[in-house]
């Protein structure tokens, strides 16, 4: 039979562990553009009320699974023109080799073809009317509400989509997301907000990521101690045992 204790204290450092790697995660993925941090769900007690009520499970914490916050990172300027941040919800649309991808990293390029392609990746960019192309040469603005001209003439609209669900993106690399369910809606967000030369940061705080490392640091030390004081408890429990033998 499994000492509860010792699987408490097990399912602690496990969680702790797998917490540690989201902050890492998050640490160094600081200053991607767009990147969205994300946190471990720790589930600390049986959700089943009868469970509970019986005590038919050991109350430890369990990993259940991850999310990614849609706070909005903070607006850097860069004066590039093709570079564009969202100022509204919603995402931009690239085309990767899964399928369709969503991202608030708005850090652009052209290619030698006038295709408009994401920076990281190289992934076309997507608008209203398919991957948008610009003419080779010709000086781009994006209005406010993604209208693209070259040269002043209107040439597409940029793609800017929303889940209709909550929860049914999943994240690629932190900053380029996919449908978790190939059956999701994506909603057109009409209009969006485009901004033109400014690029969305990070929503990661590098120091509430710091000050979390030390809680999760002091938890693992708690843990860790819990266990070997329970090691030790059962130790000196058998040597009484076998000296009233």
């Amino acid at each position: 039979m499994t000492d509860r204790i010792f699987e408490i204290g097990g399912a602690g450092l496990e969680s702790s562990d797998q917490r540690v790697r989201k902050l890492m995660d998050n640490m160094v993925n600081s200053e991607v553009p767009g990147y969205k941090k994300s946190e471990v769900i720790v589930r600390g007690f049986p959700v089943e009320l009868a469970a509970a009520s019986q005590r038919l499970s050991a109350m430890k914490p369990q990993v259940e699974g991850s999310f990614y916050s849609n706070i909005q990172g903070a607006l850097i300027k860069t004066d590039s023109k093709l570079d564009l941040a969202l100022g509204s919800e919603g995402y931009f649309v690239l085309v990767g080799p899964w399928g369709d991808g969503y991202t608030r990293d708005g850090r652009f390029r052209l290619d030698k073809e006038g295709r408009l392609l994401t920076v990281a990746g190289n992934f076309p960019v997507m608008g209203e009317h398919g991957p948008i192309i610009v003419p080779q040469g010709a000086e781009i603005e994006v209005s406010q509400t993604g209208q693209i001209k070259a040269d002043g003439v209107d040439i597409d609209r940029v793609l800017v989509v929303k889940p209709e669900t909550k929860d049914s993106l999943e994240s690629l690399n932190g900053s380029i997301f996919k449908k978790s369910d190939p059956y999701s809606v994506m909603v057109d967000i009409d209009p969006p907000r485009v901004i033109q030369g400014y690029i969305e940061a990070s929503n990661v705080n590098i120091i509430d990521q710091m000050m979390e490392m030390i809680y999760l640091e002091r938890i693992s030390s708690i843990n860790s101690k819990l266990i070997q004081t329970r090691d030790a408890g059962l130790a000196r429990a058998m040597d009484l045992g076998r000296a009233t033998q």
